[in-house]
């Protein structure tokens, strides 16, 4: 990865990165400060897709529909990594699904949004889910030349037995009180879940699939989103689905559970307040729930598996064992 004085280099006399630790524990995430005419900016510098185009143009086209969100404040640079291309990991790094880190990698230069984190109450869903549903209301239609299409999970049999053990393993190591039947019941019958979510004839665009309370603020006007970095074209349905799955993951707000059922009502409201759902949407919503849970909550549960801040471990453990359909319905 680039030195800080390697991305300072790059951008010039456009910007000065602040001295300091970096305002994220997952990647570097550091404050800057973007020189211009009116005055100085309050920045975040970070590094953004490889092709950082089309996610450029989805930030403006949703900061014109008025949505508060962030895009570049100037253009992405490009720095020298002088490293062999590596695998680029949307979850530790923020990319888009598939990117790729070549030679150079793309730093870029967002505003330093202001508010306030989670506090763990409903209050704050209903405004997270609000900014989701305009999100998706705005996306809708859109069509940006290289937008990463959504990575769908593979149906070969070893790679969910696979699955399967490694659930094993990490709920007998972390949650060894815990039952993890139900879900190694629905790996089991993954294949038949990933034809049916692949078939369904539902609205795509580009979405977030990252829309967690940790890449989210609040204020008295709603919610404002921070990271757009792991966005996909995909279906929005499943960009809902794990809104609700994922939402308290890595947050100290969730008090050690997932969404509770109230919390859920409050998320939901504000979604369905902005956004319409078509009937095929609301009749596949029980199995893009599960569908979600199992190909993205099992590598938190296994390989991801983090104990802090306080709380995840048992937030994990309530995902392991809830029943995500009487938890997260849609009426």
């Amino acid at each position: 990865m680039a030195q800080r004085d390697e991305v300072q280099a790059a951008f010039g006399e456009v910007l000065t990165i602040e001295p300091g630790e970096s305002l994220s524990p997952w990647s570097e995430v550091w404050p800057a400060r973007v020189h211009g005419g009116d005055g100085d900016v309050a920045a975040v510098v970070k590094r953004t897709w490889s092709a950082p185009v089309p996610l450029e143009a989805w930030q403006r086209a949703l900061v014109a529909h008025g949505i508060r969100t962030v895009a570049p404040l100037v253009p992405p640079v490009a720095v020298g990594s002088g490293d062999q291309a590596e695998p680029f990991d949307a979850a530790t790094t923020g990319g888009g699904a598939g990117d790729e880190i070549a030679d150079d990698e793309n730093w870029v230069a967002y505003p330093r949004l202001r508010g306030r984190e989670w506090d763990g109450g409903a209050d704050d869903p209903t405004a997270a889910g609000r900014l989701l549903g305009r999100m998706h209301a705005a996306s809708a239609g859109l069509a940006i030349d290289g937008f990463p299409p959504f990575e769908w999970g593979s149906a070969d049999r070893r790679s969910i037995d696979e699955d399967i053990d490694a659930i094993r393993d990490s709920a007998a190591q972390h949650w060894p009180h815990s039952d993890a039947s139900r879900w190694i019941a629905q790996l089991d019958g993954f294949a038949d879940r990933l034809e049916r979510m692949r078939a369904a004839d539902v609205p795509a665009m580009p979405v977030s699939l990252d829309h967690r309370a940790v890449n989210l603020l609040f204020d008295d006007q709603g919610a404002l989103a921070l990271d757009l970095e792991n966005a996909a074209f995909a279906p929005r349905i499943l960009d809902l689905a794990v809104a609700a799955l994922l939402f308290p993951l890595e947050h100290v707000g969730s008090g050690g559970s997932a969404l509770g059922s109230d919390e859920w009502a409050a998320f939901r409201g504000g979604y369905l307040s902005e956004a319409h759902l078509t009937q095929e949407e609301r009749d596949i919503w029980p199995n893009a729930l599960t569908y979600m849970k199992l190909e993205w909550g099992t590598w938190h549960l296994t390989e991801g598996v983090e104990s802090e801040p306080e709380g995840n471990l048992g937030y994990l453990d309530d995902l392991l064992t809830l029943d995500e359909h009487a938890r997260f319905p849609l009426h």
